[in-house]
Order: structure tokens, then sequence, then C-alpha cells
């Protein structure tokens, strides 16, 4: 559990700060509603017994919550920082998120920090990548024409 409370909340939230002093708006707009599709669903994932994290805590929320809050909030955070405040390349930030995510997952899945259950796949993962990433750029789209970016 310390490795999980290290590299998925500590680690990301160092970065975290700093993103924060560049651009503080995305915190009290995009980061809360990554933070809320990443705890609906991680907790509907394992509590449906699609995938399970290890080690596996007596309380069930404790399982992803840091890693909800940590490194696929942070994630976003930098997404839409990446989108917003700097001329990159749109494609090019959407492939890079999607992919470094999925692959940050893959590697949890070889490490046995993550374990999917028989009906769950990496493709799956993939998807639920690019869904959540496409509609924090809409979210960022949106916020950005109504002129709250930046």
């Amino acid at each position: 559990m310390a490795f999980i409370i290290i590299v998925g909340f500590v680690i990301p939230w160092i970065t975290g700060i700093y993103l924060y002093k560049l651009a503080p708006k995305i915190f009290y707009t995009t980061a809360p509603i990554t933070a809320l599709i990443a705890v609906v669903l991680n907790q509907a994932g394992i509590h449906m017994g699609l995938w399970e994290v290890h080690p596996m805590p007596a309380i069930v929320l404790l399982d992803s919550l840091f890693l909800d809050l940590g490194i696929f909030t942070i994630a976003g955070a930098w997404f839409t920082y990446m989108l917003v405040y700097k001329s990159v390349n749109t494609l090019l930030v959407y492939i890079l998120f999607i992919a470094g995510m999925t692959g940050l997952e893959g590697l949890a899945l070889l490490v046995e920090t993550l374990e999917y259950d028989d009906t769950w796949n990496f493709f799956y993962t993939f998807l639920m990548y690019v869904g959540g990433f496409l509609f924090i750029g809409w979210i960022s789209h949106l916020l950005k024409k109504l002129k709250v970016f930046p």
C-alpha cells in the first residue's frame, strides 16, 4: 500500500503543486471532474469484479482512492494544461496521454499491482482512457469557449 501511496499519490502531487503555480484555474475546474470520473469508474469496476488493486485493503474504497485522487487527477490536470495553455498539437497530446496512462496500467499489470478479471482486458482499459480523455478535452474546450481558460 505504501508503494501505491508514494507512486500513485505523493509523486504526482509534487508535479501537481508545480502545475498549480502555472495554471491554478485547472484545479478549480477540470481536476475535480477528472477525480470524479476516476473514482466512479474505478469503484464501479472494482465492485463489479472487473479488476482488483493489490494489496487489497480492508476498506475497499482505499484500494484505488490514492490513485484516483493522485495520478489520475494530476494526469487530467496536465492534459488540460497541455491542451489549453501550450501550443502543442492536439492529436499528439491525446496520443501521449492515452498511451501513457494505458502503458502505466500495463506496467501495473506486469508487476501485479493490478489484476483483471476474465471479462476485462487491456483493450477495454484503452477504451476507458480514450473516453475519459475525450470527455476532459470536451470540458476543457467548453471552458475555453466560455473564457474560463486561460
